[in-house]
């Protein structure tokens, strides 16, 4: 029979706030929720829930610093203990919460770091027990052991994974799913193959994102490195507002700068990445969310309606737009009425 040794996790001294969370739900927040989160904090939470189950989180508020980079203030997220980087499941900063976590095992950490300057609300996220992430049934003879596990993941975000301890083979566990795929849901995550490693040659990928009627794509990227030339008829993605090619392009976009962010005029938004047979790059990571639109009098930076003739811009469902968002609206209005 299969047994597993008691473990122990610890927290580091330095931290200053946070905790081992054990129960088989809870909630975390950052310190003075719903109020300003203090300067020069650092908090490690650490979540074990039972053997053989997996842990959930969801984030129900989020509003942080926001930098290009998540450099100043930010949450990670880890697929189990914080020390082993290879765990590291994404860095998240800004006003656009993270999407639902699903670990593998039943531990998963969060920690949260602020710097000295500028402070928002923090952040509320729930955790519960899940289904079991790591299954398997081992079977022995007299002279080997035969370990199969079946390996839940989230369709679209790719898997990676390195064994945690008290497991005897080397090699990291890792998927890249399919590129490219029909995404319906209000929000999420696309990425291209391998994300954040190096994208294959000769890719193609199309994902067609389709939300509910009456409401539209609002599409951010988060992050952004292709093989860059001019023109970008080499790697590229392409956006179109509509389902299919023949709608209308909305550019390709290459090189180490983002796309702006987009929103279509309809409830469908194509996105195709290509790659040519040499030179990559870390590709690319993009969130998704269902918006809806109000006609305005003015001509909006956002779309245009052709049926009603009509300029249109948008608000998000189920969250405001960011400090940067509007920031970007802003400079557009003023150029379009200037």
């Amino acid at each position: 029979c299969c047994s597993c040794a008691p473990s122990l996790y610890l927290l580091p001294l330095s931290v200053k706030c946070g905790g081992i969370l054990s129960a088989s739900s809870g909630n975390i927040s950052s310190p003075n929720f719903p109020g300003l989160y203090p300067y020069n904090i650092d908090c490690m939470w650490l979540i074990v829930v039972a053997e053989g189950s997996s842990v959930l989180l969801t984030f129900h508020h989020f509003e942080l610093e926001f930098h290009g980079h998540c450099a100043y203030d930010y949450i990670r997220i880890y697929n189990g203990v914080s020390e082993d980087e290879g765990n590291l499941l994404g860095t998240f900063c800004g006003d656009i919460s993270p999407p639902q976590f699903t670990s593998s095992w039943n531990v998963m950490s969060i920690i949260f770091h602020s710097d000295r300057h500028v402070a928002h609300r923090g952040f509320a996220v729930g955790y519960r027990k899940g289904d079991r992430g790591w299954r398997g049934i081992c079977l022995f003879n007299a002279s080997c052991c035969c370990c199969c596990w079946t390996i839940f993941i989230v369709v679209g975000l790719g898997f990676h994974e390195s064994l945690p301890s008290g497991f005897l083979a080397p090699p990291a566990l890792s998927f890249s799913d399919t590129c490219g795929g029909v995404l319906t849901g209000l929000s999420g995550i696309i990425s291209s193959p391998g994300y954040p490693r190096e994208y294959s040659n000769s890719a193609d990928c199309s994902w067609t994102i389709h939300v509910s009627n009456s409401t539209v794509v609002s599409l951010v990227f988060l992050d952004f490195q292709l093989e860059n030339n001019e023109g970008c008829n080499f790697d590229f993605v392409a956006l179109f507002d509509g389902p299919t090619v023949s709608h209308r392009h909305l550019g390709n976009f290459c090189g180490g700068d983002p796309p702006p962010n987009t929103v279509t005029t309809s409830n469908q938004l194509l996105v195709v990445f290509k790659s040519d047979f040499n030179i990559g790059g870390r590709g690319f990571k993009a969130y998704y969310y269902s918006a809806f639109f109000h006609p305005m009098l003015n001509p909006g930076p956002f779309g245009w309606d052709s049926n009603t003739q009509r300029a249109v811009s948008y608000k998000p469902v189920t969250q405001n737009l960011s400090t940067q968002s509007i920031q970007i609206v802003s400079e557009r209005l003023q150029t379009l009425l200037s």
